[in-house]
């Protein structure tokens, strides 16, 4: 019975290395003379707390693949529903919630509707991988990043916002 249960578990695992992801930038276009992405992701909860009049917050589950010129963002409920996902390439920024597709100019507008607040994604991908890279009006906490915890505030503009990454 073990043997069958690896073998389920290593033929699943097979089977999710041929998938790739259907999104431009996030496949593997080296043999069109195309330069490589990366395909890091990850994968946890997160929390936005913004300390609007009243103050709003959110909660998901998420999965963030690829980098901060393309890429995607997944928010979950606890149940496991797509909430909403939210993608981005150079010319292209959008937002699929609740069966409908949304497009945007910029990231900044897309996580603006997507959270309530103007995330900084490139410095988030630095950030997750351990770089202490600067955003205009952010503070990162990496010091509890090797327990799978990033703490991260705007401080500027008002209103402040408080981010929480629990990885998985």
């Amino acid at each position: 019975m073990r043997q069958l249960a690896f073998i389920l578990v290593a033929a699943m695992f097979l089977l999710a290395g041929c998938a790739s992801p259907n999104w431009p930038g996030l496949q593997d276009n080296t043999a069109l003379g195309e330069r490589q992405v990366n395909t890091t992701e990850w994968q946890g909860r997160l929390s936005l707390r913004i300390q609007s009049e009243p103050a709003t917050s959110m909660s998901a589950g998420f999965l963030l693949r690829g980098e901060a010129s393309h890429g995607r963002l997944d928010f979950y409920s606890p149940l496991g529903t797509t909430l909403a996902s939210l993608r981005w390439a150079p010319h292209d920024v959008q937002l699929q919630q609740g069966g409908q597709l949304q497009r945007f100019n910029s990231l900044d507008e897309l996580t603006e509707q997507a959270t309530g607040a103007t995330l900084p994604v490139s410095a988030l991908f630095d950030w997750l991988n351990g770089v202490p890279s600067l955003s205009p009006g952010w503070q990162a906490d990496l010091s509890q990043l090797p327990q799978g915890l990033l703490l991260a505030q705007r401080v500027s503009p008002t209103p402040a916002v408080q981010l929480r990454i629990k990885l998985d």
